[in-house]
């Protein structure tokens, strides 16, 4: 602090007047010339900017009335230093929001450090080819942890279609009962909208996660902080800096911590058999135990009993090949693997009769199927974006699972120990957001779908379908109002735009609008013509446009509004062009209106424009045996449709219609029996 000397006694009576009055409502702020210093925002999640030093203090509001927090790696400069009445140091700060706005506050001076110069780590920074977005929270680290070594892992994938390769149907989970609705998502096959509930796909209520809340996961700048970042540390054994005394910190409080008497009457501490399975399978004991820890709880589960029945004196720690069938629950699946897969395996120790043999061989297991084919850290583990077979083998379900399990890894590495060289492989994408995606924290039903569309006395044109917005009705000239009437499937959801409406000659166009309880929205569209004088139906398109027609072997149901005879794994760009539409254009959109840059599938929808670009029909795509509407036909369907069927997942609309692989009306075994065939390229599928 910069002080100047020469002062007279009435100024400095007065500095010292101020002092006291701020230390009286808890701040006590420096009067004197302040030495700004660059800053960086050092948390875990985020930290509340006040209006003074302390807790007491309100948090500063930004333009749109909401209260400021600052996220870990954020630059701020730092103006001045004030102690709250706790005695605790806080730094006043100047920074600019997200909103665009400059503003200043008080956050405590753990929660920012002081930003050095260091050129040479700079260069080594865009040495490694870091995107300038990650490199704030990178150079927080760098200032607590000197000795810690960042390596851009860049995977040359796509941030956008790696996010929509992991939101794959079933990929990624999160739990039902204690995750908010944002966390949960509303795609075709993960939510029942008639009961406004969530498809359950694992045991214990996981369910579907959201793109928004995969996003959040994925993206590495969310886990740049002194505890997170472990998901990205390298996985192998170090005998010289991992030990007993490092697996301690983690196992704390859960059984591990304990010793455990095995089926050879000898008592062994779980620490001493991590560390030989680290020995013999060359994986780090404290992955392992993280590892554990994450897949079984802190008190152990059925999985390491030994007492489940029908599998007793089995064990499998790691929860290996545990995932629920259906004639298994996914303990009883983990357990038939470590007894030998049901045919006798002997591979990786098996079988696993003993708590020794369940975690060397598990480990053993895990670092030749995961750490020796580079998926070799927590992150690549649950996102495997490495290889040339991206998306696949991944570990686990649990969306947070590298997150939760790198806190759990984090722990091991104490005093001394994070001073090491530790190393971190980092993921970078081509074309990342500008900034890191932010964690969705909505909740409340996001059910926004009608139940019910009608206007009384009339038929809509195509017949009500929740998924379709736009309808047609024809009324005649005596007719100057009608009544419009919706129900929504969720009693929650509002609806706007119902009742009696007046009617002009012409085309009158309603909007009818759901509001969810969480806020989305969803809005459908009336088109009602009131037939002129010469009681004549208004032309459906737009004056001077030409009528467009189509000229391809599709086949068009003009009374179902449904497009068929269109064949699996047709590329998006492939069916607009076979449609051959003549003096106008088509669209493709996906069932929640997005361009559908994939493969045409079941459930999309093919906008119809005139010349003069204007709407004059919507058909939805129907490809017999495409059930999930991804656009190929494969063992996902035949799931699809066993759990209709079973009636674990009932199907709707044209996706019910493309279970109907036999054409005889019925969903039921034998369509199943068909797809397998198709699948097997031992029949083919009619599409018409």
């Amino acid at each position: 602090m910069r002080i100047h000397k020469r002062l007279t006694a009435g100024f400095l009576a007065v500095v010292m007047a101020l002092a006291v009055c701020a230390g009286l409502g808890g701040t006590a702020v420096s009067g004197l010339a302040y030495d700004e210093k660059p800053g960086i925002i050092k948390v875990n999640s985020s930290v509340n900017v006040r209006t003074g030093a302390g807790t007491g203090n309100p948090v500063v509001t930004a333009s749109s009335g909401a209260g400021i927090q600052l996220t870990n790696g954020k630059e701020v400069t730092i103006i001045n230093e004030a102690s709250a009445s706790d005695g605790s140091l806080w730094y006043e700060i100047r920074f600019t929001h997200t909103d665009g706005g400059e503003y200043t506050g008080f956050v405590r001076s753990d929660y920012a450090v002081i930003a050095q110069t260091d050129d040479s780590f700079e260069a080594y920074l865009n040495e490694q080819g870091f995107p300038e977005s990650y490199k704030p929270a990178l150079r927080t680290l760098h200032a607590s942890y000197p000795n810690w070594v960042f390596k851009a892992h860049h995977t040359g994938l796509d941030w956008s279609a790696s996010v929509e390769a992991e939101s794959i149907l079933g990929r990624n989970l999160v739990n039902n009962y204690t995750s908010p609705s944002s966390w949960k998502s509303v795609q075709n096959g993960a939510y029942d909208w008639e009961n406004s509930t969530w498809v359950t796909f694992d045991s214990g209520g996981w369910v579907m996660a959201s793109e928004e809340i995969i996003e959040y996961y994925m993206d590495p700048r969310n886990f740049l902080t002194d505890t997170a970042i472990f998901e990205f540390l390298y996985q192998s054994y170090d005998s010289n800096t991992q030990n007993q005394e490092g697996l301690a910190n983690i196992v704390s409080g859960s059984f591990l911590a304990n010793s455990v008497t095995d089926t050879d009457g000898v008592q062994y501490s779980y620490s001493e058999l991590l560390i030989r399975a680290a020995e013999e399978s060359g994986v780090s004991p404290y992955v392992l135990a993280a590892a554990i820890l994450q897949e079984v709880g802190t008190s152990g589960g059925s999985s390491v009993s030994g007492t489940v029945s029908g599998y007793e004196g089995l064990f499998n720690y790691y929860n290996i090949g545990a995932y629920r069938t259906t004639s298994q629950s996914a303990v009883e699946r983990g357990l038939w693997y470590a007894g030998g897969s049901g045919s006798g395996a002997t591979s990786y120790q098996r079988p696993w009769n003993s708590h020794q043999k369940a975690i060397t061989g598990g480990a053993i297991w895990y670092g030749e199927q995961y750490v020796r084919v580079g998926q070799n850290t927590i992150y690549l583990k649950k996102f495997n974006v490495q290889g040339s077979n991206p998306y696949q083998h991944q570990y686990m379900t649990n969306v947070g699972a590298a997150y939760e399990e790198a806190v759990k890894l984090s722990k091991a590495y104490n005093g001394d120990s994070r001073q090491t060289a530790l190393e971190f492989s980092i993921p970078v994408y081509e074309n990342m957001p500008e900034s890191a995606c932010r964690k969705p924290t909505g909740n409340g039903s996001p059910n926004y779908l009608l139940s019910d569309l009608y206007v009384e006395n009339y038929d809509l044109t195509p017949v009500f379908d929740r998924y379709t917005t736009d309808y047609s009705v024809i009324v005649e000239e005596n007719v100057d109002s009608v009544v419009i009437g919706a129900s929504a499937y969720d009693g929650s959801a509002s609806i706007s735009g119902t009742g009696t409406v007046s009617l002009n000659v012409g085309m009158n166009t309603f909007e009818i609008t759901v509001t969810a309880q969480n806020g989305t929205e969803k809005t459908y569209v009336l088109n009602i013509a009131r037939q002129g004088e010469g009681g004549e139906t208004p032309p459906a398109e737009t004056p001077g446009g030409e009528t467009p027609s189509a000229n391809s072997d599709y086949y068009f149901d003009d009374n179902a509004m449904v497009i068929t005879n269109i064949s699996p794994s047709t590329p998006a760009e492939d069916f607009k062009n076979n449609m051959g539409i003549e003096n106008g254009s088509v669209q493709l959109l996906n069932s929640d209106g997005s361009e559908e840059t994939g493969l045409a599938g079941t459930g999309d929808v093919a906008v119809i424009y005139d010349s003069n670009g204007q709407e004059t029909g919507r058909y939805q795509l129907l490809i017999y045996g495409d059930v999930n509407g991804d656009g190929k036909v494969t063992s996902v369907d035949l799931l699809q449709i066993q759990k209709h069927i079973i009636k674990i997942q009932e199907l709707g609309s044209v996706y019910l219609t493309a279970c109907d692989a036999n054409h005889d009306g019925k969903v039921a075994s034998t369509d199943l029996l068909h797809l397998q065939k198709y699948i097997l390229k031992m029949g083919d599928l009619v599409q018409h």
